[in-house]
């Protein structure tokens, strides 16, 4: 069942005090790394809500199944510099500009997009190096680019190289899905609602989001990938592909669908959604380990599926194990 059912009391919303001496506790540090990426966000929803309209043409990065426009590099240049300045000396892996060391100093040159809040605590400011940011400036930017609403920006922090907290935007449906290392939520106008992916108990009565087969499955495993897509099809009651994965994990963490399968994905495609889920109860496979070179820098990871809590899914482990060979 979706989660907007039961509203909850907000959760903390602002940075603490500089003016609270005391050293912050762990929960308290992952809650403010979880305000930054909220607020860094948020900060860039209204620029592309008026940018969606204005797009032009996409240039192509592999294929023409994997468009870029102006707007994915002004949104993840401003997103270096609002996150730069929170904690100077952290490392961002984006999409577009892949990994970089973030040097903090005044945002400039934003396109008009308004800087966030940056008055964290000292504590959080002064992680540096132990803080990663995995962006993507916008997640689904074929939607975008053809003036479609279902899109974000998504934001995971990793801690010591562990995510901790996440936020992923949707702007044009004024959604908010985000969270620390315990806890998440899912905030619209003001209201909020505690996340639990919580649904259908078995797959029959679940909706699948899924980016599986690819067109490079096809080619190069044409039998797997038709077999794994047969065994999908049978055993959900709908499969449907939205076309921004990050998106998709967040609505199923907020109860939404029931089950997330897809291949041939990068960091930014799932880490941030990857961690909403789990704080929603549900459950994430991972074909390799997150933190595993190349997957960890950027390379691609072959398979990831998620489920929502308490949701039997055998349609999934048996899609994986016919990719287990041809991804080996």
């Amino acid at each position: 069942m979706p989660c907007e059912g039961v509203r909850v009391q907000p959760p903390r919303l602002s940075f603490i005090s500089e003016d609270d001496q005391r050293v912050l506790d762990s929960s308290e540090l992952c809650h403010e790394l979880a305000l930054m990426a909220r607020g860094a966000a948020l900060a860039c929803g209204p620029y592309l809500r008026q940018a969606r309209l204005r797009v032009g043409e996409a240039e192509l990065k592999v294929d023409h199944h994997d468009p870029v426009t102006v707007f994915d590099r002004q949104v993840e240049s401003a997103l270096a510099q609002f996150l730069g300045r929170f904690i100077p000396g952290s490392s961002m892996l984006g999409e577009e500009h892949g990994v970089q060391l973030l040097a903090g100093g005044q945002p400039r040159d934003l396109d008009g997009i308004t800087a966030p809040d940056f008055n964290a605590h000292v504590d959080a400011r002064s992680l540096a190096s132990r803080v990663r940011w995995v962006v993507d400036p916008i997640d689904g930017t074929s939607n975008f680019a053809a003036g479609d609403e279902y899109f974000g920006t998504s934001i995971a922090v990793q801690l010591d190289g562990v995510t901790v907290a996440a936020a992923i935007h949707i702007p044009c449906y004024g959604r908010t899905i985000w969270g620390a290392r315990e806890r998440g939520w899912l905030e619209v106008e003001g209201e909020f609602f505690a996340l639990d992916s919580a649904g259908p108990s078995s797959q029959a009565e679940a909706t699948l989001f899924s980016y599986f087969p690819t067109s490079r499955d096809l080619k190069n495993y044409p039998q797997q990938a038709f077999s794994g897509f047969k065994v999908l099809l049978e055993g959900f009651r709908a499969v449907r592909r939205p076309g921004a994965c990050a998106l998709d994990l967040a609505r199923l963490a907020c109860g939404h669908g029931g089950a997330v399968f897809a291949t041939q994905v990068k960091p930014w495609d799932v880490l941030a959604g990857a961690h909403l889920v789990r704080l929603s109860g549900g459950e994430v496979f991972h074909s390799v380990p997150t933190d595993a070179e190349p997957f960890r820098s950027g390379g691609v990871g072959p398979v990831v599926a998620a489920t929502a809590a308490g949701l039997k899914a055998p349609a999934l482990e048996q899609a994986s194990q016919l990719l287990e060979v041809v991804y080996a």
